[in-house]
């Protein structure tokens, strides 16, 4: 098993963070065309990371044990085999789907919006609230704190570029190409 300190972990886990700073800078730039593709390219990487961090999560529910017809998890009740999801699987299945919700509006709204920074706006919650939630998850015992670590240093980077995004746009300010 790989554990989240592995350095081909942490080498991917920072090079992610390519691609964000890349459409970021591309979003704040000074010509029009560059300008509206990097924010497009931004959002869509946003939402695809957002859909991973859901996905790790799903498959750690499915990995745990019994799974219904549909995929679900089961638990057994009184010894027999359920289909009602303890406190612990609810809260993992919301982290495995939520967050690729939440990427799908951020991306739906900062392209059909007048201004895309409201999509930035709505994945900054989105990872906020993921790294929330896997805090509460850890809680529970069932995230591991070199996981969390890692979660947390790259969540804080991917807010501050995207919120480093948002303020360069409100105030009209633009990087040269």
């Amino acid at each position: 098993m790989i554990r989240a300190n592995h350095p081909l972990v942490l080498l991917l886990s920072v090079l992610g963070l390519v691609p964000f700073l890349a459409c970021a800078y591309l979003a704040c730039a000074w010509q029009a065309p560059s300008q509206a593709h990097g924010m497009i390219a931004l959002l869509a990487y946003g939402a695809v990371i957002l859909s991973f961090l859901g996905g790790i999560h799903w498959g750690w529910v499915l990995a745990e044990g019994e799974v219904d017809e549909l995929g679900l998890p089961s638990t057994r009740v009184g010894g027999v085999p359920g289909t009602i999801p303890s406190r612990v699987q609810q809260g993992r299945i919301a982290l495995g789907i939520l967050p690729a919700l939440i990427g799908w509006v951020a991306l739906l709204v900062g392209i059909l919006a007048p201004a895309p920074a409201i999509g930035l706006c709505v994945l900054i919650a989105g990872f906020i609230a993921t790294m929330v939630g896997e805090q509460g998850g850890h809680r529970y015992g069932f995230l591991s704190k070199r996981y969390l670590w890692l979660r947390w240093a790259l969540t804080v980077v991917v807010v501050a570029i995207l919120t480093t995004v948002v303020v360069l746009r409100l105030t009209g300010a633009r990087v040269i190409l």
